[in-house]
């Protein structure tokens, strides 16, 4: 018999796929042969009957399928060609998710497992030990962004899934192509905030690790914020640490970068070999976000464990120009968003609050929304309990109070999660308001408190 095989998504031969053929009527009758270059092999003298063939290969693993199977019959005298191949999206979807499928959509996967203690050099990969059985949930979120009848509406979905008995998880419903928050928790850990852009067709493995952190309050290491600020830098700290280096894509080192980790508070600038190293940081997976002048930002996941230092290699590359393609793309959203500002230039101009426009933004290096609002008087920033996030308090008619939050005229339900749900780059502008001096629009008579006003979409 002959066997061939193939990806169905890519097209490409699965070359080096381990095949095994066994027999229905007598399973002890096994066959084992591997693909060549070409995902072919070829398989003689099976007695007739039926038979299955079960195949193996990397590529599966990246889909979460584990193998393919395809059951075939052997005819006396007659020989036999087997296809193997890697099903569909919309096959792998339906197969993976079930009722939870989503057309046009696909689905995350990966194994939690738990930071343990090491005392190894510097390394690439962290140890890991297996979660135990049943001992958390996922938490994914992305933005839904839809244009329908000429406006843009834009969702925030937030989806939790359970880990099961094998530290395994799947989000269904992802979209192509989107940006995506991973964050996992344990009875008595959490991993940081991953964050990556999902592919062409959504299908992808994410492994997560547990670790801890502790909340440490701390003296900012940046400019002096106002007196009235009340601002409180609270940085988390652990048992971890990465180093590393970063470049340019040509293997130049790049000097001044601003390199920080995830949502933890912890930042540094690399020297003038491009170095960094970021010392007593939490533990479990968090996201190394790298920033620099000229250069597109870069994110990548680590996974840190108690007593190592990791090490990373970020390569960045220029930002690009946008071009015409992206500026039609981005056409409704630029209209909307320039009659949005030219509502805020108003408001500007009457001097009733605070307002950070385009300009001003693109002077800042933000790793998180919350950084925009770290010198502005009156304005609180906190982090409390486990969280990764900061919580925003103003001054109020009785004191310290968590003020209203409106992003793009859609309400809030607080303010606890706004770095997970707006991210720095698409923040176009930013109105802060005092009790008292709150547009109509944007009052709640209720609060006694203040109001933030957050505009999002192309800066440029």
């Amino acid at each position: 018999m002959d066997i061939t095989s193939v990806d169905s998504i890519t097209g490409v031969p699965l070359a080096g796929a381990s095949v095994r053929l066994v027999s229905v009527l007598d399973t002890t009758r096994v066959h084992d042969a591997t693909l060549d270059a070409r995902g072919r092999a070829r398989v003689d003298n099976l007695p007739a009957g039926p038979w299955v063939l079960t195949a193996r290969h990397a590529r599966l693993d990246t889909l979460g399928v584990g193998s393919v199977a395809v059951p075939f019959t052997v005819r006396a005298g007659r020989g036999v060609t087997v296809r193997a191949a890697v099903p569909s999206v919309n096959t792998l979807v339906a197969r993976v998710c079930g009722s939870a499928a989503i057309p046009g959509t696909g689905y995350l996967f990966g194994t939690v497992r738990r930071a343990v203690p090491t005392s190894a050099p510097p390394r690439a990969a962290a140890t890991v030990s297996e979660l135990p059985p049943s001992a958390g949930q996922v938490t994914a979120q992305w933005l839904d962004l839809r244009i329908e009848e000429g406006r843009v509406e834009r969702t925030i979905v937030t989806t939790d899934v359970p880990v099961g008995d094998n530290g395994r998880y799947v989000v269904c419903g992802v979209p192509t192509e989107t940006t995506v928050r991973l964050r996992a928790l344990g009875a008595d850990a959490a991993s940081g905030v991953a964050t990556f852009t999902s592919s062409a067709t959504a299908i992808a493995p994410r492994d997560l690790v547990l670790g801890r952190a502790d909340a440490v309050a701390a003296t900012s290491s940046g400019p002096r914020a106002p007196e009235d600020s009340g601002v409180v830098d609270i940085v988390l700290r652990g048992e971890g640490g990465v180093r590393g280096t970063v470049q340019t894509d040509d293997g130049r080192p790049l000097a001044n970068a601003m390199v920080g980790l995830g949502s933890t508070g912890l930042e540094t600038r690399t020297d003038s070999a491009g170095r960094f190293v970021l010392t007593a940081t939490p533990t479990g997976t968090w996201t190394l976000d790298v920033r620099a002048l000229g250069y597109a930002p870069q994110q990548q996941s680590v996974d840190l464990v108690p007593g190592d230092t990791v090490a990373q290699v970020v390569a960045m590359a220029r930002a690009e120009v946008m071009d015409t393609v992206r500026v039609r793309a981005n056409a409704i959203l630029r209209t909307a968003l320039g009659r949005n500002l030219a509502a805020f230039e108003e408001r500007q101009r009457m001097g009733i609050g605070r307002f950070v426009g385009p300009a001003d933004l693109e002077e800042m290096v933000l790793f998180r929304f919350t950084d925009v609002l770290r010198e502005m008087p009156g304005v609180r920033l906190e982090m409390r309990g486990r969280s990764t996030d900061r919580v925003i308090t103003m001054r109020g008619t009785r004191g310290g109070c968590v003020p209203t939050v409106f992003v793009d005229r859609m309400r809030m339900p607080g303010t606890e999660a706004l770095d997970s749900f707006i991210l720095p780059d698409n923040v176009a502008a930013v109105e802060v308001y005092q009790t008292g001096f709150v547009p109509a629009e944007f009052q709640d008579i209720f609060s006694g408190c203040g109001t933030i006003v957050v505009w999002t979409g192309p800066r440029r």
